[in-house]
Protein backbone atom coordinates (compact mmCIF):
# COMPACT_ATOMS: atom_id res chain seq x y z
CA UNK A 1 0.00 0.00 0.00
CA UNK A 2 1.18 3.50 -0.88
CA UNK A 3 0.24 6.92 0.44
CA UNK A 4 -1.76 7.64 -2.71
CA UNK A 5 -4.06 4.74 -1.87
CA UNK A 6 -5.58 6.94 0.85
CA UNK A 7 -8.15 9.62 -0.03
CA UNK A 8 -8.11 12.94 1.83
CA UNK A 9 -11.46 14.17 3.23
CA UNK A 10 -11.93 17.79 4.32
CA UNK A 11 -15.31 18.83 5.76
CA UNK A 12 -15.69 22.61 5.67
CA UNK A 13 -18.28 25.07 6.93
CA UNK A 14 -17.70 28.76 6.22
CA UNK A 15 -13.92 28.29 5.82
CA UNK A 16 -11.36 31.06 5.36
CA UNK A 17 -8.05 31.28 3.53
CA UNK A 18 -6.53 28.71 5.84
CA UNK A 19 -8.32 26.05 3.80
CA UNK A 20 -6.57 27.23 0.65
CA UNK A 21 -3.25 27.35 2.50
CA UNK A 22 -3.72 23.73 3.54
CA UNK A 23 -4.57 22.66 -0.01
CA UNK A 24 -1.62 24.58 -1.43
CA UNK A 25 0.69 22.96 1.07
CA UNK A 26 -0.53 19.50 0.11
CA UNK A 27 -0.28 20.09 -3.63
CA UNK A 28 3.10 21.85 -3.45
CA UNK A 29 4.63 18.89 -1.67
CA UNK A 30 2.77 16.01 -3.27
CA UNK A 31 1.48 17.46 -6.57
CA UNK A 32 -1.49 15.30 -7.66
CA UNK A 33 -0.66 12.22 -5.59
CA UNK A 34 -3.74 12.47 -3.36
CA UNK A 35 -7.37 12.58 -4.31
CA UNK A 36 -9.07 15.19 -2.13
CA UNK A 37 -12.78 15.20 -1.29
CA UNK A 38 -13.90 18.63 -0.09
CA UNK A 39 -17.38 18.90 1.42
CA UNK A 40 -19.05 22.31 1.53
CA UNK A 41 -21.42 21.86 4.45
CA UNK A 42 -23.92 24.56 3.49
CA UNK A 43 -21.56 27.52 3.71
CA UNK A 44 -23.69 29.67 1.41
CA UNK A 45 -23.14 31.89 -1.60
CA UNK A 46 -20.57 34.14 0.11
CA UNK A 47 -18.14 31.24 0.27
CA UNK A 48 -18.73 29.91 -3.24
CA UNK A 49 -15.67 31.72 -4.72
CA UNK A 50 -13.36 30.11 -2.18
CA UNK A 51 -14.69 26.63 -2.94
CA UNK A 52 -14.39 27.36 -6.66
CA UNK A 53 -10.70 28.14 -6.19
CA UNK A 54 -10.23 24.94 -4.19
CA UNK A 55 -11.87 22.96 -6.97
CA UNK A 56 -10.09 24.57 -9.92
CA UNK A 57 -6.63 25.28 -8.50
CA UNK A 58 -6.19 22.25 -6.26
CA UNK A 59 -8.19 19.56 -8.09
CA UNK A 60 -10.62 18.89 -5.25
CA UNK A 61 -13.69 16.73 -5.73
CA UNK A 62 -16.32 19.11 -4.37
CA UNK A 63 -19.46 17.84 -2.66
CA UNK A 64 -22.10 20.33 -1.49
CA UNK A 65 -24.88 20.47 1.07
CA UNK A 66 -27.64 22.98 0.37
CA UNK A 67 -27.69 23.90 4.06
CA UNK A 68 -25.58 23.17 7.12
CA UNK A 69 -26.05 19.56 8.20
CA UNK A 70 -23.11 19.13 10.56
CA UNK A 71 -19.64 17.64 10.52
CA UNK A 72 -20.88 14.08 10.96
CA UNK A 73 -23.14 14.31 7.92
CA UNK A 74 -20.36 15.98 5.90
CA UNK A 75 -18.04 13.06 6.69
CA UNK A 76 -20.76 10.57 5.75
CA UNK A 77 -21.34 12.39 2.46
CA UNK A 78 -17.64 12.07 1.67
CA UNK A 79 -17.61 8.41 2.70
CA UNK A 80 -20.54 7.61 0.41
CA UNK A 81 -18.84 9.42 -2.47
CA UNK A 82 -15.59 7.52 -1.91
CA UNK A 83 -17.30 4.13 -1.73
CA UNK A 84 -18.99 4.86 -5.07
CA UNK A 85 -16.06 6.47 -6.88
CA UNK A 86 -12.85 5.13 -5.29
CA UNK A 87 -13.56 1.44 -4.63
CA UNK A 88 -9.85 0.56 -4.77
CA UNK A 89 -8.80 3.01 -2.06
CA UNK A 90 -7.31 1.52 1.09
CA UNK A 91 -8.54 4.18 3.47
CA UNK A 92 -9.32 7.84 4.07
CA UNK A 93 -7.69 10.56 6.13
CA UNK A 94 -9.97 13.24 7.58
CA UNK A 95 -8.46 16.64 8.24
CA UNK A 96 -10.02 19.89 9.46
CA UNK A 97 -10.19 22.99 7.29
CA UNK A 98 -9.38 25.59 9.96
CA UNK A 99 -5.60 25.26 10.09
CA UNK A 100 -5.39 23.03 13.17
CA UNK A 101 -3.79 20.20 11.23
CA UNK A 102 -0.62 20.37 9.16
CA UNK A 103 0.55 18.44 6.14
CA UNK A 104 3.46 17.08 8.17
CA UNK A 105 1.18 15.69 10.87
CA UNK A 106 -1.11 14.18 8.26
CA UNK A 107 1.84 12.32 6.76
CA UNK A 108 2.90 11.07 10.20
CA UNK A 109 -0.55 9.58 10.66
CA UNK A 110 -0.46 8.02 7.21
CA UNK A 111 2.93 6.46 7.96
CA UNK A 112 1.39 4.85 11.06
CA UNK A 113 -1.54 3.64 8.97
CA UNK A 114 0.83 1.92 6.53
CA UNK A 115 2.12 -0.08 9.49
CA UNK A 116 -1.41 -0.85 10.80
CA UNK A 117 -3.71 -0.80 7.74
CA UNK A 118 -6.73 -2.21 9.59
CA UNK A 119 -6.56 0.27 12.45
CA UNK A 120 -8.09 3.64 13.26
CA UNK A 121 -5.23 6.14 13.51
CA UNK A 122 -5.77 9.28 15.59
CA UNK A 123 -3.60 12.37 15.47
CA UNK A 124 -3.63 13.34 19.15
CA UNK A 125 -2.76 16.68 20.70
CA UNK A 126 -1.28 17.54 24.08
CA UNK A 127 -3.35 19.94 26.17
CA UNK A 128 -0.90 22.34 27.75
CA UNK A 129 -1.43 25.72 29.42
CA UNK A 130 -1.49 27.53 26.07
CA UNK A 131 -4.60 25.63 24.93
CA UNK A 132 -7.87 27.65 25.17
CA UNK A 133 -9.70 26.74 28.37
CA UNK A 134 -12.95 25.62 26.72
CA UNK A 135 -11.08 23.31 24.34
CA UNK A 136 -8.84 21.87 27.05
CA UNK A 137 -11.62 21.34 29.59
CA UNK A 138 -14.04 19.83 27.08
CA UNK A 139 -11.55 17.38 25.63
CA UNK A 140 -10.09 16.22 28.94
CA UNK A 141 -13.56 15.79 30.44
CA UNK A 142 -14.74 13.76 27.45
CA UNK A 143 -11.58 11.64 27.59
CA UNK A 144 -12.09 10.85 31.28
CA UNK A 145 -15.81 10.12 30.88
CA UNK A 146 -15.11 7.81 27.94
CA UNK A 147 -12.49 5.98 29.98
CA UNK A 148 -14.75 5.62 33.01
CA UNK A 149 -17.73 4.38 31.03
CA UNK A 150 -16.05 2.09 28.51
CA UNK A 151 -12.50 1.45 29.69
CA UNK A 152 -11.12 2.99 26.49
CA UNK A 153 -7.83 4.87 26.77
CA UNK A 154 -7.98 7.62 24.14
CA UNK A 155 -5.81 10.71 24.62
CA UNK A 156 -7.72 13.06 22.31
CA UNK A 157 -11.37 12.14 21.75
CA UNK A 158 -12.20 15.18 19.63
CA UNK A 159 -9.36 15.15 17.12
CA UNK A 160 -10.45 15.61 13.53
CA UNK A 161 -7.24 14.14 12.10
CA UNK A 162 -8.02 10.46 11.63
CA UNK A 163 -7.03 7.72 9.19
CA UNK A 164 -9.79 5.17 8.67
CA UNK A 165 -9.53 1.82 6.84
CA UNK A 166 -11.66 1.40 3.73
CA UNK A 167 -13.19 -1.84 4.98
CA UNK A 168 -14.76 0.01 7.92
CA UNK A 169 -16.39 2.82 5.92
CA UNK A 170 -19.72 1.06 5.17
CA UNK A 171 -20.20 0.46 8.90
CA UNK A 172 -19.54 4.12 9.70
CA UNK A 173 -22.44 5.15 7.49
CA UNK A 174 -24.73 3.42 10.00
CA UNK A 175 -23.23 5.10 13.08
CA UNK A 176 -25.53 7.61 14.78
CA UNK A 177 -24.63 11.31 14.79
CA UNK A 178 -24.85 14.14 12.29
CA UNK A 179 -22.63 16.70 13.99
CA UNK A 180 -19.60 16.59 16.28
CA UNK A 181 -20.99 13.65 18.25
CA UNK A 182 -20.33 11.43 15.22
CA UNK A 183 -16.60 11.49 16.00
CA UNK A 184 -17.25 10.30 19.56
CA UNK A 185 -19.64 7.61 18.36
CA UNK A 186 -16.95 6.48 15.91
CA UNK A 187 -14.68 5.70 18.86
CA UNK A 188 -17.44 3.71 20.56
CA UNK A 189 -18.02 1.81 17.33
CA UNK A 190 -14.29 1.04 17.12
CA UNK A 191 -14.50 -0.64 20.52
CA UNK A 192 -17.62 -2.57 19.52
CA UNK A 193 -15.98 -3.76 16.28
CA UNK A 194 -12.59 -4.55 17.87
CA UNK A 195 -10.82 -1.98 15.74
CA UNK A 196 -7.32 -1.23 16.99
CA UNK A 197 -6.82 2.47 17.78
CA UNK A 198 -3.32 3.83 17.14
CA UNK A 199 -2.28 7.26 18.37
CA UNK A 200 0.24 9.61 16.78
CA UNK A 201 1.36 12.77 18.55
CA UNK A 202 0.74 15.94 16.53
CA UNK A 203 1.20 19.67 16.99
CA UNK A 204 -1.39 21.46 19.12
CA UNK A 205 -2.54 24.44 17.06
CA UNK A 206 -5.29 26.83 18.16
CA UNK A 207 -5.49 30.03 16.15
CA UNK A 208 -7.17 33.14 17.60
CA UNK A 209 -8.16 31.25 20.76
CA UNK A 210 -10.03 28.81 18.50
CA UNK A 211 -12.62 31.48 17.67
CA UNK A 212 -13.10 30.04 14.18
CA UNK A 213 -14.51 26.81 15.61
CA UNK A 214 -18.21 26.20 14.94
CA UNK A 215 -18.47 23.96 18.01
CA UNK A 216 -21.42 25.05 20.16
CA UNK A 217 -20.33 24.47 23.75
CA UNK A 218 -23.85 23.71 24.98
CA UNK A 219 -25.72 22.04 22.13
CA UNK A 220 -22.81 20.00 20.79
CA UNK A 221 -21.70 18.95 24.29
CA UNK A 222 -25.21 17.66 24.99
CA UNK A 223 -25.11 15.64 21.77
CA UNK A 224 -21.70 14.19 22.66
CA UNK A 225 -22.60 13.27 26.24
CA UNK A 226 -26.08 12.01 25.40
CA UNK A 227 -24.87 8.46 24.94
CA UNK A 228 -23.19 8.54 28.36
CA UNK A 229 -26.34 9.86 30.04
CA UNK A 230 -28.28 7.02 28.43
CA UNK A 231 -25.67 4.54 29.62
CA UNK A 232 -25.93 5.75 33.24
CA UNK A 233 -29.73 5.62 33.09
CA UNK A 234 -29.59 2.09 31.67
CA UNK A 235 -27.29 0.91 34.47
CA UNK A 236 -29.33 2.50 37.27
CA UNK A 237 -32.66 1.34 35.87
CA UNK A 238 -31.40 -2.23 35.45
CA UNK A 239 -29.98 -2.21 38.98
CA UNK A 240 -33.37 -1.09 40.30
CA UNK A 241 -35.12 -3.85 38.34
CA UNK A 242 -32.70 -6.40 39.81
CA UNK A 243 -33.26 -5.29 43.43
CA UNK A 244 -37.06 -5.11 43.11
CA UNK A 245 -37.24 -8.51 41.42
CA UNK A 246 -34.95 -10.08 44.04
CA UNK A 247 -36.97 -8.60 46.93
CA UNK A 248 -40.22 -9.97 45.54
CA UNK A 249 -38.78 -13.39 44.77
CA UNK A 250 -36.99 -13.89 48.10
CA UNK A 251 -40.21 -13.02 49.95
CA UNK A 252 -42.06 -15.64 47.90
CA UNK A 253 -39.40 -18.27 48.65
CA UNK A 254 -39.58 -17.31 52.36
CA UNK A 255 -36.04 -18.26 53.32
CA UNK A 256 -32.37 -17.28 53.32
CA UNK A 257 -30.87 -20.62 52.40
CA UNK A 258 -28.20 -20.63 49.73
CA UNK A 259 -30.56 -22.35 47.29
CA UNK A 260 -33.33 -19.77 47.88
CA UNK A 261 -30.97 -16.81 47.52
CA UNK A 262 -29.34 -18.37 44.46
CA UNK A 263 -32.63 -19.02 42.71
CA UNK A 264 -33.91 -15.53 43.50
CA UNK A 265 -30.60 -14.02 42.31
CA UNK A 266 -30.64 -16.01 39.08
CA UNK A 267 -34.19 -15.06 38.21
CA UNK A 268 -33.74 -11.41 39.20
CA UNK A 269 -30.46 -11.09 37.33
CA UNK A 270 -31.89 -12.82 34.28
CA UNK A 271 -34.64 -10.21 34.14
CA UNK A 272 -32.36 -7.22 34.79
CA UNK A 273 -29.64 -8.47 32.42
CA UNK A 274 -32.05 -8.77 29.53
CA UNK A 275 -33.32 -5.27 30.33
CA UNK A 276 -29.77 -3.86 30.55
CA UNK A 277 -28.46 -5.56 27.42
CA UNK A 278 -31.52 -4.57 25.41
CA UNK A 279 -31.31 -0.95 26.56
CA UNK A 280 -27.59 -0.73 25.79
CA UNK A 281 -27.89 -2.18 22.31
CA UNK A 282 -31.23 -0.75 21.21
CA UNK A 283 -31.38 2.59 23.03
CA UNK A 284 -27.91 3.58 24.24
CA UNK A 285 -25.71 2.47 21.34
CA UNK A 286 -28.45 1.51 18.86
CA UNK A 287 -26.64 -1.54 17.58
CA UNK A 288 -27.75 -5.08 16.97
CA UNK A 289 -26.62 -7.89 19.24
CA UNK A 290 -23.10 -9.08 18.55
CA UNK A 291 -20.48 -11.40 20.00
CA UNK A 292 -20.29 -9.04 22.98
CA UNK A 293 -23.48 -10.76 24.20
CA UNK A 294 -21.56 -13.96 24.92
CA UNK A 295 -18.94 -12.13 26.97
CA UNK A 296 -21.57 -10.05 28.73
CA UNK A 297 -23.70 -12.97 29.88
CA UNK A 298 -20.65 -15.01 30.88
CA UNK A 299 -19.73 -12.24 33.27
CA UNK A 300 -23.34 -12.14 34.49
CA UNK A 301 -23.21 -15.83 35.45
CA UNK A 302 -20.05 -15.28 37.49
CA UNK A 303 -21.65 -12.30 39.23
CA UNK A 304 -24.76 -14.31 40.07
CA UNK A 305 -22.72 -17.03 41.79
CA UNK A 306 -20.66 -14.54 43.80
CA UNK A 307 -23.71 -12.45 44.66
CA UNK A 308 -25.69 -15.48 45.83
CA UNK A 309 -22.87 -16.76 48.00
CA UNK A 310 -22.12 -13.40 49.63
CA UNK A 311 -25.78 -12.48 50.16
CA UNK A 312 -26.43 -15.86 51.79
CA UNK A 313 -23.45 -15.60 54.14
CA UNK A 314 -23.96 -11.94 55.06
CA UNK A 315 -27.75 -12.23 55.19
CA UNK A 316 -27.54 -14.95 57.82
CA UNK A 317 -24.73 -13.20 59.71
CA UNK A 318 -26.28 -9.72 59.71
CA UNK A 319 -29.81 -10.62 60.68
CA UNK A 320 -30.63 -7.06 61.78
CA UNK A 321 -30.29 -5.78 58.21
CA UNK A 322 -33.05 -6.23 55.61
CA UNK A 323 -32.03 -8.74 52.99
CA UNK A 324 -32.63 -6.15 50.26
CA UNK A 325 -30.04 -3.84 51.86
CA UNK A 326 -27.54 -6.69 52.03
CA UNK A 327 -28.21 -7.35 48.35
CA UNK A 328 -27.62 -3.68 47.49
CA UNK A 329 -24.31 -3.60 49.40
CA UNK A 330 -23.06 -6.83 47.83
CA UNK A 331 -24.07 -5.99 44.27
CA UNK A 332 -22.81 -2.43 44.62
CA UNK A 333 -19.38 -3.82 45.47
CA UNK A 334 -19.55 -6.36 42.66
CA UNK A 335 -20.42 -3.55 40.24
CA UNK A 336 -16.95 -2.05 40.66
CA UNK A 337 -15.30 -5.46 40.45
CA UNK A 338 -17.27 -6.13 37.27
CA UNK A 339 -16.19 -2.81 35.81
CA UNK A 340 -12.52 -3.64 36.43
CA UNK A 341 -12.91 -7.05 34.80
CA UNK A 342 -14.68 -5.60 31.77
CA UNK A 343 -12.09 -2.86 31.36
CA UNK A 344 -8.91 -4.90 31.79
CA UNK A 345 -9.69 -8.55 31.11
CA UNK A 346 -12.76 -9.11 28.95
CA UNK A 347 -13.67 -6.24 26.64
CA UNK A 348 -10.29 -5.47 25.11
CA UNK A 349 -11.65 -4.31 21.74
CA UNK A 350 -10.72 -0.80 20.67
CA UNK A 351 -7.58 -0.57 22.79
CA UNK A 352 -5.02 1.85 21.52
CA UNK A 353 -1.35 1.91 20.78
CA UNK A 354 0.62 5.05 21.51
Amino acid sequence: MMFQDVVIVIPAYEPDDRLLELLKNIRDKENQMFDIILVDDGSGADFAPLFAIAQSNYACHLQRHADNKGKGRALKTAISYILDNFPNAKGIVTIDSDGQHTYEDMMKCLAEFLQHPDSLVLGVRTFEKSVPLRSKFGNLLTRDVLGAMTGMNVSDTQTGLRVIPMSWLPKLLTVEGERYEFEMNMLLEAKEDNILICEVGIATIYLDENQSSHFDAIRDSIRIYKVFFKYIFSALFSFLVDIVAFTILISLFNGLSFSAVTLASILARAISSVVNFTLNHKVVFKRGQSNSAIKYFTLVVVQIVLSSLLVTVLGNALTTLPISLVKILVDGTLFFVSYFVQKHLIFSGGENEG
